[in-house]
């Protein structure tokens, strides 16, 4: 009979004999169960999958059961992990929301760096009596915290909730802030502080900034035009850019964190938010990444240190309070100076309090120089896991109340189904087609994308469907694979433009996206006869686009808005496309149009101050220099209107076809708003005397084009 102390004798000679696991590969196995299971395990229980993976780790580490040893190929997954956490917060920042936001980021940073570092002073000094500069120190830990819900907001789609956006902002202030002072208290205890070293910080930092915020974009631009076929190729260059910028940061003298945080603001205006790359680039981080980060987390507790006494208990829980509180203090005084409500102050708080990355960093740095001792290294530790756990928790309950007021709002504001499609005869252009789809198409809507492959019925017409088709399948595989919804169609019509129609009133299609197409064909999808008679029996809003490079490459961006464009009933939707392309796109935006039409677009995408872009009125649309002279790196955007509406300028409703024919290279998109019954029912009733006027100088301005080609044409036989 076996006794218990024999079980236990033999579980201890299991554990001597067999553990730790030293088998990579068996290692890297155990890792990634634990990374499948524990969320869902925990998730019975109402418990943040996150915790799960913390607490995994606390039990798999060296200083527990020790299963795993903490080895190089770990902490290189670790690591990365770190990295991506801070890369994906600048990366998915809002930039419109953060400059509407930007003071409020500092006004937050600030709070939150000040009122732990100085709350913190005091106890280091009067209740544990350290020196200066280990209180001080120590103090500063308090202020860091790192991202570690991040992967909770992204997965309840909240990342652009304003409380979110200032959060992000604020960290990395108050981190960059204790990490300089990190360098600074070192250099001055190690006694090597002088003046070649302020000018050494100040360099290095300057370098970090200009490296990251202006040569990266400019770099990936180019790697992005030039390698385009090569999509794999794509997220290996994001991945290198993330760790070469952490290691211009270390070599800057601050962490790596920085630096990878910077690495994702200088990529936020490149990487589409809705493209398939950043769908990439979340996946593999929230799926491998970033829990190998967690777990790592995890394997820093020692839970022998619950029953080696009460000193280092008492001193944790002081160290707990004392962090918890202070980052509850600065959220709560900064949703009372910007009246957020009790939600966005937890989620401020939630996203804030969560100690890990810069925190170990100045910990492990004051053990090195002799400033701590073991009790305050098992403290922090202690912190860490609680702070990590409270994080999880309030930041899960706050991010779902976020989240159901926000849905709750657009129940309450009901619109049509967005169902776009993307009649395609010739299959050349159907990627960038897709691409754009993906950038104008609501991200909160679960439609799915209609690719439509369609061919005029002749003999070959099955031949020629087929070949379009696969073509079409193929890149509806990768975007499907993105996580996003595609829907393949297919047509044999006598008619392309009639096919279209059918096809668009038997899918409830609201926005039907075509490619311009210089040289007409029948059996193409063109800008003249195709395009032309789309426009004059269909209701829906039409886009046409001429993207000749990747949209994520294009500098400047010009759009021009025809005059009344803002009593057509399709141009609130319209405007939210456009809106949406520009923030995604990211580049430098100027916008062209009426008074009031501009004053109405600012209005509906959030800019009452017109900050987001520059807005310009023109004396005439005539006089719209920059139409004349594009450069290759421009895209232009035209809000126009098809005829017979209350908003068709000849002017502009020409500029497009300008464009396709002087400037060969020039991209181009044109967006047609959709038309309703009861829009075409009033429009003549709602034509007043300055719209008459403006009929008159059309026709006029088309008047005299026909003389000037009679003219033309008298010269030539002359």
């Amino acid at each position: 009979m076996t006794t218990p102390q024999d079980f236990f004798y033999k579980l201890s000679f299991f554990f001597n004999q067999y553990l730790p696991l030293k088998n990579p590969v068996l290692i890297l196995a155990l890792t990634l169960l634990i990374i499948l299971f524990s969320p869902l395990l925990f998730k019975r229980f109402r418990i943040p999958g996150i915790i799960g993976l913390i607490l995994a780790g606390v039990f798999i580490g060296p200083k527990s059961l020790h299963i795993i040893e903490s080895t190089n190929s770990f902490e290189l997954f670790s690591k990365t992990g770190l990295l991506y956490i801070m890369f994906l917060a600048g990366l998915e920042i809002d930039m419109q929301e953060f400059k509407q936001n930007r003071s409020k980021s500092v006004v937050f940073g600030a709070l939150t760096f000040l009122i732990p570092i100085t709350i913190g002073y005091v106890v280091c000094i009067y209740v544990f009596h350290f020196s200066t500069w280990s209180a001080l120190l120590l103090a500063s830990m308090f202020s860091t915290h790192t991202l570690l819900s991040y992967p909770i907001v992204s997965n309840m789609g909240i990342v652009k909730n304003r409380a979110v956006q200032v959060t992000f902002g604020g960290t990395i202030i108050t981190d960059s802030a204790v990490l300089i002072l990190l360098g600074i208290i070192t250099n001055v205890v190690t006694g090597e502080i002088n003046g070649a070293f302020w000018f050494r910080v100040a360099v290095s930092l300057g370098l970090l900034l200009f490296s990251t915020l202006y040569l990266l974009p400019k770099i990936s631009r180019w790697f992005f035009r030039n390698i385009e076929a090569q999509a794999s190729s794509h997220y290996i260059f994001v991945l290198a850019v993330v760790f070469i910028s952490g290691f211009i940061s270390e070599l800057a003298g601050v962490e790596p964190i920085i630096g990878a945080f910077l690495a994702g603001l200088g990529l936020n205006k490149i990487i589409p938010h809705t493209s398939i790359l950043m769908n990439r680039i979340i996946f593999i981080g929230n799926t491998l990444f970033i829990p190998f980060f967690l777990i790592s987390a995890g394997m820093l507790v020692d839970i022998k240190l619950f029953f080696s006494g009460t000193t280092a208990l008492i001193f944790a829980g002081i160290l707990a309070v004392v962090g918890l509180s202070t980052k509850y203090l600065a959220a709560w005084f900064t949703s009372l100076i910007y009246k957020y409500n009790n939600y966005e102050r937890n989620i401020i708080f939630g996203l804030s309090v969560s100690h890990a990355a810069a925190t170990l960093a100045v910990i492990k740095v004051g053990f090195d120089i002799k400033l701590f001792d073991q009790n305050v290294i098992n403290g922090t530790i202690i912190l860490i896991l609680v702070s990590c756990l409270v994080s999880s928790f309030v930041t899960e309950r706050a991010a779902r109340k976020i989240a159901i007021l926000e849905k709750e709002v657009v129940r309450r504001n009901p619109d049509r189904l967005e169902r776009i499609l993307i009649p395609v005869s010739n299959p050349d252009n159907i990627q960038r087609l897709i691409d754009l789809a993906l950038l104008v198409k609501d991200q909160k809507s679960l439609e799915p994308i209609y690719p439509l492959s369609i061919v005029e019925d002749d003999a070959d017409a099955d031949e020629k469907l087929n070949i379009v088709r696969k073509v079409i399948e193929g890149v509806a595989e990768q975007i499907a694979s993105g996580d996003k919804k595609v829907e393949v169609l297919k047509k044999v019509d006598l008619s392309i433009v009639d096919g279209i129609v059918r096809t668009a009133k038997a899918y409830n299609i609201s926005d039907i996206l075509i490619s311009y197409k210089a040289n007409q064909s029948g059996s193409n999808l063109i800008f003249g006869s195709v395009a032309a008679n789309l426009l004059a029996k269909s209701k829906q809003a039409i886009i046409i686009s001429k993207i000749l490079q990747p949209l994520n490459t294009f500098q400047r961006i010009i759009v021009v808005i025809t005059p009344n464009a803002e009593l057509e009933n399709g141009f609130a939707r319209s405007v939210i496309k456009i809106n949406a392309l520009l923030k995604q796109l990211g580049t430098t935006a100027t916008i062209y149009g009426a008074g009031n039409t501009l004053s109405v677009f600012s209005k509906l995408i959030g800019d009452k101050k017109q900050s987001y872009y520059a807005y310009k009125v023109p004396p005439s649309f005539e006089s719209i220099e920059q139409v004349n002279g594009p450069i290759e790196d421009d895209l232009y955007v035209f809000l126009t209107a098809r005829k017979q509406t209350l908003s068709f300028d000849y002017v502009v409703d020409e500029m497009p076809r300008k464009l396709g024919k002087n400037f060969e290279f020039t991209s181009f998109i044109v967006f047609y708003p959709d038309i309703s019954k009861a829009m075409q029912d009033g429009r003549i009733d709602d034509i007043s005397s300055p719209n008459i006027g403006n009929k008159y100088v059309q026709v006029k301005q088309f008047t005299g084009k026909i003389t000037g080609i009679f003219k033309k044409e008298e010269e030539e036989e002359i």
